[in-house]
């Protein structure tokens, strides 16, 4: 750890985002000498990995681990010290599937999967083989996962398996998601298997990953940065002396202006198009920026008094308001929380109706339907629960999507953006996340080594 900033020009530099992207980006940068604001307009940095108090522990907002191809996050937490913290499991996964829960934890419990024919199985098994092996994507992007799993799985287990698990996280696109993102789903899984004896290996950090949250944060700090947390960027504009401004809007309602030499957006294309507007950017750019859509998520999490199943991570095949439950203390042990943790996640659109729902209209819901998975569960045995909004929290990886995908530099040669679309062929997540931020600092940081100082 520490950080390293003899020699280097004090130039600035603005982080628009406060995630594990935009964090890590600016720690990086941090390093390097340049002197970084961070401003995120929530309440707590971290993104999609902020963390919350329950039962005398720090808990995600929303479910994570990691896998042991997981090298960016191991990595980070290493250089941060935190890598000891981090340990392995071998958890049971389950599918609800024509109101029944299966084992789905290894290739046998496939074999035994009654609810598609024996040769569909077989050839499910074959394909997720195949898959794990093939390093060449190319042949795959211009296909949609729904007709390439159809082909060589057979249409009844891509009811069965694969439709549930794209309409999961791609709701009403799941028909045209690219083969891409689904075969990176089969290789990933498939590389975390090993030496597990066909189980996952999951990793999960002592006291949540909020801790590297909380770490980077220290880091920036203590290298002569800033984290403003309730602090919303409304504007990135040119300085007629050279850099840019970024104008944001603070909890009190107050504006603030950041003067700097470079600004780094980790944040989604629309909202960073939204933001732009003075930088008058070519159309035909914002065009492939805003192109990219999202789906949100709605993730319920419940502390209860005893755990539901033995199972980890049971993926719902079955129509119901949730498309996954998590059993997080299924994982770690349930001693930490003073209790079971539970996640019950849908991404949606945000045109559907359950967007817009109360919070308590959400979990009611979502304990109604929970007894349909688990007869003997009752919402008395809830000890504390809360919702949580993402609005960007998935794009929608379509055919073509690395053509159809901006990269992290923009025609504005000082502006970068560096939001989960741009991680590609990989899927969004945190190690992904790490390794986009380090390509960014890299841009950033080569940029401002040809720039004069203003």
């Amino acid at each position: 750890m520490g950080i390293n900033t003899a020699g280097r020009p004090s130039k600035t530099v603005c982080v628009i985002g406060g995630g594990v992207t935009g964090l890590t980006t600016a720690y990086r940068l941090v390093q390097a000498g340049f002197s970084v604001t961070v401003v995120e307009q929530n309440p707590e940095a971290g993104g999609m990995l902020s963390s919350f108090h329950t039962g005398g522990s720090r808990l995600e907002h929303i479910y994570h681990h990691i896998f042991t191809s997981d090298t960016h996050v191991r990595s980070l937490a290493d250089e941060l010290g935190l890598g000891d913290q981090i340990d392995w499991f071998h958890p049971r996964d389950a599918l609800f599937s024509g109101r029944r829960l299966y084992p789905f934890t290894g290739p046998l419990d496939l074999l035994r999967f009654r609810a598609i024919p024996f040769i569909d199985r077989l050839r499910t098994g074959l394909l997720v083989l195949r898959a794990g092996r093939m390093r060449n994507f190319a042949a795959l992007e211009g296909q949609t996962a729904a007709d390439w799993l159809r082909r060589q799985g057979g249409q009844r287990a891509y009811e069965t398996l694969w439709n549930p698990l794209l309409r999961a996280k791609f709701d009403t696109d799941a028909e045209e998601v690219s083969a891409v993102w689904i075969w990176n789903k089969f290789k990933l899984r498939g590389g975390s298997r090993k030496g597990g004896k066909g189980r996952e290996t999951l990793g999960y950090m002592r006291g949540s990953f909020g801790r590297m949250i909380d770490r980077l944060v220290e880091e920036i700090v203590a290298g002569g940065g800033s984290v403003l947390t309730r602090t919303t960027a409304l504007d990135i504009s040119r300085r007629e002396n050279g850099g840019y401004a970024v104008t944001c809007i603070l909890e009190d309602c107050s504006a603030r202006t950041l003067p700097c030499d470079a600004v780094v957006a980790c944040i989604a294309g629309r909202p960073f198009s939204n933001i732009a507007g003075a930088l008058r950017l070519p159309q035909d750019y914002l065009d492939k920026v805003t192109s990219i859509t999202h789906k949100a998520n709605l993730c319920v999490v419940m502390r209860l008094k005893t755990s539901l199943t033995d199972y980890y991570w049971t993926t719902i095949c079955d129509t119901l308001p949730f498309v996954v439950m998590v059993e997080h203390t299924n994982l770690t042990g349930i001693g930490t929380y003073q209790g079971a943790v539970v996640y019950l996640s849908r991404y949606l659109g945000i045109t559907d109706p359950l967007w817009t729902c109360t919070d308590d209209d959400i979990y009611r819901l979502f304990c109604g339907e929970l007894a349909r998975v688990l007869p003997s569960f009752s919402s008395s045995q809830v000890v504390e629960w809360r919702v949580r909004r993402t609005r960007y929290a998935q794009p929608v990886v379509l055919r073509d999507y690395g053509q159809r995908v901006a990269g992290i530099d923009t025609p504005e040669p000082g502006v970068k953006l560096a939001g989960m679309a741009q991680i590609y062929p990989q899927d969004r997540g945190v190690n992904y996340a790490i390794a986009l931020a380090d390509r960014a600092a890299s841009a950033v940081e080569a940029y401002l080594e040809e720039t004069p100082d203003t």
